[in-house]
């Protein structure tokens, strides 16, 4: 595995200094940090590609101070063998967010030039000394880029997905109906034919509704695939080629009948194989409630997050939590508490706008994206909802009834250029809601 090569080369590297030359390094590290910081981030927003991820006062305090802190960890003389697992694991986590950024990864790695550079300007080393600076930079960078490209790639293919989930929310009956379709336009073909012995035009497949649906929705839907250029393939040669031959005063012949059902033969391949791909789409709903699950909330975060980069619009996370649902499991048992969860799952359906997304986290834990809102907003919208459940009697299966009251907390866009900061936020007010009483929406502030 690669990682354990980079494990055994961060050993090596540790080892070919002394205690006492890592000790100085460390030291000289802690007293220019500041310096690092500031040179690095100095160079990073003179690019427009950085800029527009770290254009923001705060996030420029925050991320100077994480990166001099990661500085001291990094060079921290104390740190051996047996702590190179957590040493990775942060370098890795690391690589994550610069992945949920979407920094490009070119630019992180001229960041780790620009720190050696200043290192070497401000203490003029000996080569041993700049070698381990140089070396423990360069091996951090290249476990950062490892998780940079896993999380990348999982990004575009939940976006790919989510694409999917967007234009076609119920792929089986569409995958049906588009079948239904393109079997209609023949049969209706070949009827005409042996009714008119061919004198009549027919519709173009292009223009039928399958036709149509595929050029308008399904390309779209499946942009990417190598099979939509072959399903176009074979609509052009069934409109320009096969059906004229079918359109003269002869009776159609059995070749000619039997060329144009191998083209279509092959278009309904194709297609069958194009909603295969909606497996991996499926999975992204929540089988009790049909909610989104956390499987799209990456790419539904990172859709927002740029948009509101670029428009300047703020978006709010609000996360959702049942109070004592165990309580209701307990005393009512397991099936209940799923009806519970069911009707939730509506009313936040019913009480959010048409704009906003609605997600089952896990549990007896939502969360609701509100898009275009601001502070005053997106707490009114949060004290909607906390209202709604309050009011609302939730039915149980024998027919009884209950109350239910849920917690909620706010988090609104800081311009934090990684979502998952604004999360943690929203996680945050949440426990302050149940701390101070439950059945209430609580902002996060700071």
């Amino acid at each position: 595995m690669f990682l354990d090569q980079l494990k055994q080369d961060y050993a090596i590297t540790l080892k070919s200094v002394t205690q006492s030359t890592r000790q100085q390094i460390a030291r000289n590290v802690c007293q220019i940090k500041t310096e690092l910081a500031e040179s690095f981030y100095e160079v990073m927003l003179s690019h427009k590609e950085a800029s527009q991820y770290l254009d923001n006062q705060v996030v420029q305090t925050r991320l100077k101070g994480s990166l001099q802190t990661w500085l001291t960890k990094l060079f921290d003389p104390n740190v051996g063998e047996e702590d190179l697992d957590n040493t990775i694991q942060t370098q890795l986590h690391i690589g994550e967010v610069h992945g949920r950024i979407n920094i490009p990864v070119h630019l992180v790695s001229r960041g780790g030039r620009v720190l050696k550079q200043e290192y070497l300007n401000r203490h003029a080393p000996s080569i041993e000394d700049f070698n381990f600076f140089s070396q423990l930079i360069d091996t951090a960078l290249e476990i950062m880029s490892i998780a940079y490209h896993k999380n990348s790639e999982r990004n575009s293919r939940e976006e790919e997905a989510y694409r999917l989930f967007s234009i076609t929310q119920n792929i089986g009956r569409e995958k049906e109906f588009q079948r239904a379709a393109l079997l209609d336009w023949e049969n209706e073909l070949l009827y005409s034919y042996a009714e008119a012995d061919g004198k009549n035009k027919v519709m173009r497949i292009t223009q039928s509704e399958f036709g149509l649906w595929f050029r308008h929705k399904g390309l779209h839907a499946f942009e990417g695939a190598p099979e939509c250029n072959q399903v176009l393939e074979q609509m052009e040669n069934i409109d320009n080629n096969l059906l004229p031959t079918l359109e003269g005063d002869a009776r159609p012949t059995i070749k000619h009948i039997r060329e144009l059902r191998a083209a279509l033969k092959n278009v309904l391949y194709c297609v069958d194989s194009l909603f295969q791909r909606s497996e991996e789409l499926e999975a992204g709903k929540d089988v009790l409630t049909r909610l989104l699950n956390r499987k799209f909330l990456p790419a539904v975060m990172s859709k927002q997050l740029e948009m509101a980069r670029r428009r300047g619009e703020k978006y709010a996370a609000l996360i959702i939590d049942v109070d004592h649902f165990k309580k209701i499991n307990d005393t009512y048992g397991h099936d209940n508490g799923d009806r519970v969860l069911q009707q939730l799952a509506v009313l936040l359906t019913n009480t959010t706008r048409s704009g906003d997304y609605t997600f089952r986290l896990g549990g007896e834990e939502f969360m609701v994206l509100l898009v275009d809102v601001d502070e005053k907003r997106a707490q009114m919208l949060a004290e909607k909802i906390r209202a709604a459940v309050f009011k609302e009697s939730f039915q149980l299966l024998d027919g009884q009834t209950i109350d239910v009251t849920v917690s909620i907390g706010i988090s609104v866009y800081s311009g934090h250029p990684d979502y998952q900061y604004d999360l943690t936020r929203a996680d945050e007010a949440l426990f302050k809601a149940k701390q101070s009483g439950r059945n209430r929406a609580v902002l996060a502030t700071g």
